[in-house]
């Protein structure tokens, strides 16, 4: 029944495409769906492929061919050269080479159903990509994440942040600056320069935290590339800084997504943790999807703004899943749920309506194993005392406004239900790769609201079995957000020197099974609390059972 109603919503949505892009539906009264694509993994360079069709072969030759088909590729407008075909059958299945000539692979394709239609072919099924790209992966080792407590950290700053004892790291990877000179990468036919500086800090920054047990998170950024333009959506223009900061990567066109793909590639490859330069154990594509000021791609709706970053999202994930078979590759959203960012000056939507869009989609076109990245910052973003923000914006409705702390269930309890489990019935991971409370409000120094908000939150994600990783941004101020009156670092820079606020030693033991509950005693007088169970139900400190 499953398949059968997938295959239905292939021919809706098929139907909704051809009449959008000016071509006939299809002609043929054949009707396919593909359930499974799969690598085989007995046989790693064959590709298993599973399909059903209502078998109205009229106007047909009776058979089903099967076309790669790449992301740019809308249709099969003079295409000639299906891999393989089928006679048409209820449930009909066919397996052929990964490979698709020399030094290339299918791994990053599409595949569609097809039947002839007069001298050419005509999709009769909705584009599906391989699934299990991690069966091919050299690294199969499983994903080391010991711990929740992280930092977005510094590169300044590696020692202050190992002092921490932080269990995690995120590392921003702006990737605008990938390509250049220094590193010469072949891949799939094609010579890469890639710029041998950028990789010479990351180099420097992957092994000093992973050497020192520290999983890292590595955040792609993709801003404005004016020398390397194929990584820019066709007909997008830089926009002025106060309205787009970050960009949509391209997939769609061949140069872009052969550029895209080959990144992928190189750092997964590079971050595998043989190489002697450390391990990159979880991705972040993107930064803040529902605000696209952090993500700029045009203006679509939310089902079609999803579909396109879905499919760019893909060629990461295959990428890297291809490499270390059990890294995490995630997107974000920031702490808007129910309702649309507000300070957006371009396209803006419901976190939750992301969510639900880029599920539907990654259904649709083949499951994957995606994990979220929240940013569940307060609200408003001036208020260190997450617990006494704004109600009317912040609830337990599981189409609150805005998630933070307080209600951080909204999203957990969203992610358990069935429809949103991974491909093996799990919750998917759920990272809070960036969060931070202010030491400042209005002017007046707030210096202990914001290591009691710290601790509190520490204690929320600690009793939450779904929350894998808490990162707190920042290691210190940001010298432009002092300006508006926010101070999210665990420390502050007077005169070059480093000067920790109490926050920076909340954060330090909050996690330490001998020093947690002394180290946190002073905020419950400020929460207003005699007892921790009194705001988190069932409430177990680190190292308690």
């Amino acid at each position: 029944m499953a398949g059968r109603m997938k295959w239905m919503r292939a021919l809706v949505l098929t139907g909704a495409f051809a009449a959008l892009s000016g071509m006939t539906a299809f002609a043929a009264n054949m009707k396919a769906g593909i359930d499974s694509l799969t690598i085989n993994a007995e046989n790693p360079k064959k590709l298993n492929i599973k399909m059903h069709c209502n078998q109205d072969s009229s106007g047909t030759d009776g058979k089903i061919y099967i076309f790669e088909i790449k992301p740019y590729q809308s249709d099969l407008s003079g295409r000639k050269d299906p891999i393989t075909s089928v006679d048409a059958a209820a449930d009909m299945s066919a397996e052929f080479a990964l490979d698709a000539g020399p030094g290339e692979k299918r791994l990053y394709s599409a595949f569609v159903a097809a039947v002839k239609s007069g001298s050419g072919y005509e999709m009769v099924s909705d584009r599906h990509y391989i699934t299990n790209p991690e069966v091919i992966a050299p690294n199969q080792e499983p994903a080391k994440n010991d711990g929740k407590k992280g930092l977005r950290v510094d590169p300044n700053l590696i020692d202050d942040a190992l002092s921490l004892n932080i269990k995690h790291a995120g590392v921003d990877i702006p990737t605008q600056r990938f390509f250049g000179q220094g590193i010469s990468y072949f891949y799939e036919g094609k010579t890469f320069q890639i710029n041998k500086s950028l990789i010479d800090q990351l180099d420097q920054e992957v092994k000093r935290l992973s050497d020192s047990g520290v999983a890292v998170t590595a955040i792609l950024l993709n801003g404005w590339n004016s020398t390397v333009p194929e990584l820019n959506r066709s007909g997008i223009t830089e926009l002025p800084k106060e309205q787009a900061l970050y960009y949509a990567f391209n997939v769609e066109t061949e140069t872009g997504f052969r550029a895209a793909k080959a990144m992928a590639s190189y750092l997964a490859k590079r971050y595998n943790g043989k190489n002697g330069v450390g391990k990159i154990t979880n991705w972040v594509v993107g930064n803040e999807i529902d605000n696209q000021y952090w993500n700029y791609t045009g203006d679509y709706d939310v089902q079609n703004y999803m579909k396109i970053f879905d499919t760019s999202f893909r060629v990461f994930y295959t990428g890297i899943k291809a490499e270390s078979a059990n890294d995490n590759i995630m997107f974000s959203i920031d702490h808007y749920w129910g309702m649309e960012p507000e300070a957006a000056p371009v396209g803006k939507y419901k976190g939750k309506d992301v969510v639900e869009w880029f599920n539907y989609w990654d259904k649709e076109q083949g499951q994957t194993d995606w994990g979220l990245a929240l940013h569940p910052y307060p609200y408003p973003l001036s208020r260190p005392d997450f617990w006494n923000g704004d109600k009317a914006k912040l609830s337990n409705s599981p189409d609150s406004p805005v998630v933070s702390f307080g209600n951080l269930n909204v999203v957990t309890d969203f992610m358990q239900t069935e429809k949103f489990r991974n491909p093996k019935g799990q919750v998917r991971n759920i990272f809070l790769t960036e969060e931070g409370f202010s030491s400042i409000q209005g002017g007046e120094d707030k210096s202990a609201l914001q290591a009691a908000a710290v601790a509190y939150s520490y204690y929320i994600v600690h009793n939450n079995p779904y929350i894998k990783a808490y990162l707190m941004s920042r290691q210190e101020d940001s010298e432009p957000e002092v300006k508006v009156g926010l101070a999210f670092g665990l420390s502050t820079i007077r005169d070059n020197q480093l000067i920790h606020k109490q926050a920076h030693d909340v954060f330090a033991k909050i996690d330490d099974p001998g020093s947690s509950l002394s180290v946190s005693e002073f905020a419950k007088p400020i929460i207003g609390i005699q007892d921790w169970n009194q705001v988190i139900p069932g409430f177990k400190a680190p190292g308690q059972q």
